[in-house]
């Protein structure tokens, strides 16, 4: 069991939905406890910390997983909120960091609330710039947001998928070739399906699509042998494992139509990480190899991508790697995919920041490069990350998509991944202050800021020249 990382921990919310789950009122809760009633609903209410003693008496006392009731999730609060006074709608409103970090702590639910109505009014604008109405779906959040503040709620791990993909694998039929094949063979003689590679100028921008009337699985040549086993693997559990994915989807409560699809397309890629990556033997070769991504892509016929995004699912009680956030950004800064944990909280609208190395890569690409940073509220995180590809599908003048992934973690982890060795010996690593975006970071005297926090006036100075537009915010 992991010890707790602080002697208080402001969690009332968590304690109060695991009465409810648990189906207790505060008086029969609190005996079992051996605390007053009054006691625990200062708990519940955040007017009093849960200490280091009454957490492990909770781990006593119900059978629950102690280190995610300890995990400090007032990182993605506080991110939460700083994008919602970053918007212009509330530039005449100034809230320092300290304040906001007093909102998050003392009133936490205020600050759920108003991160809810500030996403209404989002949607609301939104709706208004297209010409459209929202009244009875305000609340709703975007599917791409929905989809993943559940996956992140899971924890990104689910044991139904981990043993549909182990079942998977011992009904493939063993056979000369490599894997690829296999599943060739496994989706032609269980299904009926038979796979086709297609020219690219057939294909055009479609990676792969089930052709049921003629029961054919058609594939871009576009991809390479690793996505072409991802995505055969997705339409095996699309197709055999339905009733796994249907139960998940209904456990998540889809809003609407759109959702509900974009949550199958992310089971469906998780089934298939499990199908190509398989959990036990997975772990271990990832504490075998000290996390080298390189020598994992090689291993498990993974690309880049792939092995990150399968690190950030180890969630397994007794088989838990490393708690790993995702990222993957394109060269204009747009974040196309982004999975929050280890107390990395991303901003929506924030923009990037120009320190973090996800943003340096493109001027080394293919490389693989590591960083240490800390976050202005001090959380001090392990970056490493490296440009990737994507399967060209238009004319060659065009370009090929290229991509910045990046996987992170708390840097107390160092010791575990071998490309953090040339911090782990150092008392005192250097490490680069870096924030969510520029709007909503207020660190000063950065020459990579593109545009002044919010809330801030630019103050001109004829007699000085800063190194920096914005340095001269105040």
């Amino acid at each position: 069991m992991a010890e707790p990382t602080s002697s208080k921990i402001i969690a009332g919310h968590k304690l109060r939905r695991l009465r409810s789950s648990l189906k207790l009122t505060q008086a029969k809760m609190a005996a079992e406890l051996g605390i007053s009633a009054s006691y625990l609903n200062l708990l519940e209410n955040n007017a009093r910390p849960v200490t280091v003693p009454i957490l492990f008496r909770l781990g006593r006392t119900y059978d629950f997983d102690l280190r995610d009731f300890a995990e400090d999730d007032s990182a993605r609060l506080i991110a939460m909120l700083t994008e919602v006074f970053a918007d212009q709608a509330l530039e005449d409103v100034t809230m320092s960091r300290r304040d906001i970090r007093l909102l998050s702590d003392q009133h936490p639910n205020a600050a759920a609330a108003l991160i809810s109505l500030h996403r209404s009014y989002d949607l609301m604008r939104d709706a208004a710039h297209k010409g459209e109405q929202k009244d009875e779906n305000v609340r709703s959040p975007r599917p791409i947001e929905r989809v993943r503040e559940f996956l992140e709620t899971s924890g990104n791990y689910f044991t139904e998928l981990e043993e549909a993909a182990s079942n998977c694998l011992n009904d493939v039929r063993p056979s000369p070739g490599t894997k690829l094949y296999q599943l060739i063979g496994h989706l032609e003689q269980r299904y009926s399906i038979t796979t086709r590679i297609m020219p690219q100028d057939v294909m055009g921008n479609i990676l792969r699509e089930f052709d049921r009337h003629r029961s054919q699985l058609l594939l871009s040549e576009s991809l390479k042998e690793p996505q072409r086993l991802f995505q055969i693997a997705s339409q095996i559990g699309l197709l055999g494992y339905r009733d796994v994915i249907d139960s998940i989807v209904t456990r998540a409560k889809c809003d609407d139509e759109d959702t509900e699809t974009l949550l199958r397309i992310a089971l469906s890629g998780y089934f298939a990480g499990s199908v190509m990556m398989p959990y036990s033997a997975f772990r271990k070769a990832v504490q075998t190899t000290r996390h080298d991504l390189d020598a994992l892509s090689s291993r498990f016929t993974a690309n880049f991508e792939q092995v990150c995004h399968r690190l950030t699912t180890l969630s397994r009680p007794d088989e838990r790697g490393i708690p790993f956030f995702f990222l993957r950004v394109d060269e204009a800064g747009y974040i196309s995919k982004r999975l929050s944990a280890g107390g990395m909280e991303f901003a929506r609208h924030g923009g990037g920041c120009g320190r973090w190395i996800p943003h340096q890569v493109f001027r080394n690409p293919g490389q693989i490069s590591v960083q240490a940073a800390s976050l202005e509220e001090g959380q001090q995180l392990l970056t490493i990350a490296r440009t990737s590809m994507a399967p060209r599908t238009q004319p060659a003048h065009y370009g090929t998509p290229i991509y910045a992934v990046a996987l992170g973690c708390d840097l107390k982890f160092a010791k575990d991944i071998c490309y953090a060795d040339m911090f782990v010996n150092l008392k005192t690593p250097a490490l680069t202050p870096i924030g969510l975006g520029c709007q909503v970071c207020e660190r000063q005297n950065c020459q990579h800021r593109g545009s002044p926090p919010r809330g801030h006036k630019l103050r001109f100075d004829i007699t000085r020249r800063h190194s920096g537009l914005f340095d001269s915010s105040s």
